[in-house]
């Protein structure tokens, strides 16, 4: 019985120690992404959403406050873009809100990408490349949970793209 215990709690802290580990092939995959962000020191913030909304403006201004809060502790400035043009504000930090309401459906998709000062040229109109993009999927079952589950969201995403951004350093 002793022996069966044993064994047991030795396999259950050797598959503890395998879930913890890093595997190679995905760090590397992970670098590639964040590789294009090597040496930025500050970024411009933008938020949008999908709706026009009392509530909306609230979220999107929390949700700025937290991104800015979050930057500051990893030694990021963060710069507004009001009433500057999208175009010379680079490189742009956007986190866009999609929201997907209706009757007993509180769905929403957060996307963080950076957009930066490289231009291509796309139907012979300059346009902005996008460096990196990263998306997660917010579900509520009311609005108020929603906005908790987005802000959520937010967050998670902020703190991979600062954690890739260190890991590149």
């Amino acid at each position: 019985m002793r022996l069966l215990a044993l064994s047991l709690l030795t396999c259950i802290a050797s598959i503890h120690g395998l879930a913890q580990a890093d595997p190679l092939g995905v760090r590397g995959a992970d670098d590639k992404a964040f590789a294009k962000l090597k040496g930025v020191t500050f970024f411009y913030i933008d938020v949008t959403s999908t709706e026009n909304r009392p509530e909306d403006a609230d979220l999107r201004s929390d949700i700025r406050e937290t991104i800015e809060l979050m930057m500051l502790k990893a030694a990021i400035t963060p710069k507004s873009i009001d009433g500057v043009n999208p175009d010379t504000a680079t490189p742009l930090l956007t986190i866009d809100i999609r929201l997907d309401r209706g009757l007993g459906r509180y769905n929403s998709d957060v996307i963080i990408s950076v957009r930066d000062n490289a231009t291509i040229t796309r139907n012979k109109e300059a346009v902005l490349a996008q460096s990196y993009a990263q998306s997660k999927r917010a579900m509520g079952t009311s609005d108020s949970t929603l906005s908790r589950e987005i802000k959520a969201r937010s967050r998670e995403l902020l703190a991979e793209l600062i954690e890739g951004m260190k890991r590149i350093k």
